[in-house]
């Protein structure tokens, strides 16, 4: 229940603190007076989107503070979820600022707004003076049925199973359609799979066959070189290795005259041992030459059958390699693919009988539920000034669903919502004929037909606090008297917020506030207080006269306030 709630610089409202009590609370006031800033307010604490419009002309911020005390166990739940405690009362402070950087407290601690709408949602539920056309769009009976008949977790459920069935579906078609053009092309892909196992190629072989080839064409020219070399070397008579041989002992001897001689002694003792060195390895890598015209025959047919492969495939080696991987693959698909399939049959089997199973209870529910409402709006639109209603929900076959044969059994068509789509009908006058509402219905009907769905719908909920914004709109006399003892009969199990301009509902109220607006220094100025029972009547005399409060204004406030005082409607 809603407390206490204080606002600060919300448009024309400077300060402005509510204590707000169970039962009835209205709030009235001339129009222009500043209740839509209240309103405006309370849809910010509840999570609403913020803007910087709101803010008092001339300030830099604007704040609106609210406590909740015995709070339902959902909301209680989704606090201690977000770590925001378990206690039994609920401060919720927003901050709107010029800059875009608003805050948003929650028990002393920042939270996201995304809580904050969460949260609002089991405290408040607002009624707007415009939402009884939502009665007009028959995809909000549906809503409404459900909600008469405690049904939305059931039908959440079915959404969930719904949700499961249409997958496991998909997931089935997409495995028969890939199996169908896997099918097709297997003939293909097991060609290209042994074509390119029979090849056995692997990686980086081109360039290796490359590097052979080259070697074996240029092997007779290697080996005359080598040979070439080592006779340079060793075998003839001038040979380096051997002249250098002869000549270090004779420089040497000559270094033991000299020393400046010993550095260079050193240099060719070292060249000569490299130069042997080498000699060898020119040895050694001719004798290992080889030119086999049937070994560079074969490397030019490996060539030829890679290049080949290439051209067809317009791929590397490595590439031409993925592609194999690949198809085997997509072969061992196709040789798993009846074992996958039955397995994904008998899963989407199991999710279809569990979806259609869901929506036939569902549907049940819904039809007993939709009587008993039936009964109860009869009732609550006779105590609203609709004496003679009959209401009547209806069943009608579902159209917004894929119109295949999982989805179709017996000619009923299931969808996230189960195999339901009601539509409410509506007579006000006997003898006529029941007609959809949204062609029936007058735009006072429509307000009171949505006054009595709320009464019926909401008096079983959990959510607290219910606001009402000129639910009046459209009627008046002795009607309003009627719907203000509906709001009142709603106060016993709730607290009720409304907003009017009518004084037969004004008079049934437990609690009343007054919006006055007023201009001082050139600046307006709006303020919402607390009406004592003396000022009461003054108040619902102004709603009854208008401009010019007579004594006779008056007296009749006074007669309204007693017949309708709490405790006797």
């Amino acid at each position: 229940m809603l407390q206490q709630l204080r606002i600060r610089n919300i448009a024309v409202i400077d300060q402005a603190e509510l204590e707000l009590g169970p039962g009835l609370n209205v709030l009235t006031g001339e129009t222009g007076a500043g209740k839509t800033m209240v309103l405006a307010a309370l849809n910010l604490i509840l999570g609403g989107r913020a803007s910087s419009d709101l803010i008092r002309e001339g300030e830099t911020d604007a704040t609106v503070e609210a406590l909740f005390a015995d709070m339902p166990a959902p909301t209680r739940g989704a606090l201690e979820a977000a770590g925001c405690g378990d206690n039994d009362e609920l401060v919720l402070k927003r901050v709107v600022s010029r800059g875009g950087r608003g805050r948003i407290y929650l028990n002393g601690g920042l939270t996201p707004r995304t809580l904050l709408s969460e949260i609002g949602a089991g405290l408040i539920h607002i009624y707007g003076q415009h939402e009884q056309h939502t009665l007009l769009r028959t995809e909000t009976h549906l809503a409404l049925l459900d909600a008469h008949g405690g049904l939305e977790p059931k039908a959440a459920a079915m959404k969930e199973r719904f949700t499961a069935f249409a997958d496991a579906w998909q997931r089935v078609c997409d495995l028969r359609a890939k199996l169908e053009d896997a099918a097709r092309e297997e003939a293909f892909l097991r060609a290209q799979a042994d074509e390119i196992e029979d090849a056995r190629l692997e990686p980086n072989e081109e360039d290796a066959l490359l590097d052979r080839r080259q070697l074996i064409v240029h092997s007779e020219k290697l080996y005359q070189t080598c040979k070439e070399g080592e006779s340079l070397l060793y075998e003839d008579d001038n040979a380096v290795v051997g002249a250098l041989g002869r000549f270090i002992p004779r420089l040497r001897d000559m270094a033991e005259i000299d020393g400046a001689l010993s550095e260079a002694v050193t240099l060719l003792e070292g060249s000569a041992a490299q130069l042997d060195e080498a000699a060898a390895l020119i040895r050694q890598y001719a004798d290992r030459l080889q030119f086999d015209p049937r070994e560079l025959e074969r490397i030019e047919d490996r060539l030829a059958e890679i290049s080949r492969l290439r051209r067809k495939y317009r791929a590397s080696v490595e590439e031409i390699l993925a592609l194999a991987e690949r198809a085997k693959e997509e072969l061992a698909v196709i040789d798993r693919g009846t074992e996958n399939l039955a397995a994904l049959t008998r899963e989407f089997e199991v999710a279809r009988d569990s979806a259609w199973a869901a929506a036939e209870e569902l549907s049940r529910l819904r039809k007993r539920a939709a009587r008993t409402l039936q009964r109860r709006m009869e009732q609550e639109a006779g105590e609203i000034g609709l004496p003679n209603t009959t209401f009547e929900v209806r069943f009608h076959a579902r159209g917004d669903t894929l119109d295949q044969p999982p989805f179709v059994m017996g000619g009923r068509r299931i969808g996230p919502d189960g195999v339901d789509d009601p539509e409410f009908f509506f007579s006000p006058n006997p003898g006529h004929a029941v007609r959809p509402l949204a062609r029936t219905a007058s735009g006072g009907e429509l307000s009171r037909l949505m006054l009595a769905l709320k009464s019926v719908v909401l008096t079983g909920s959990e959510i607290p606090t219910l606001l009402f914004d000129e639910v009046d709109a459209g009627i008046g006399g002795g009607v309003a008297e009627m719907v203000g003892r509906k709001l009142a009969a709603v106060a016993r199990s709730h607290q009720v917020i409304c907003v009017t301009h009518l004084a037969p509902i004004a008079a049934l109220a437990h609690s009343h506030y007054v919006v006055e607006k007023t201009v001082d220094g050139g600046r307006t100025f709006t303020t919402v207080r607390k009406l004592e029972e003396a000022e009461r009547v003054g108040e619902l005399a102004r709603m009854l006269a208008g401009v010019e409060v007579t004594t006779q204004a008056e007296r009749h406030a006074a007669e309204m306030l007693k017949v309708g005082r709490p405790g006797r409607s």
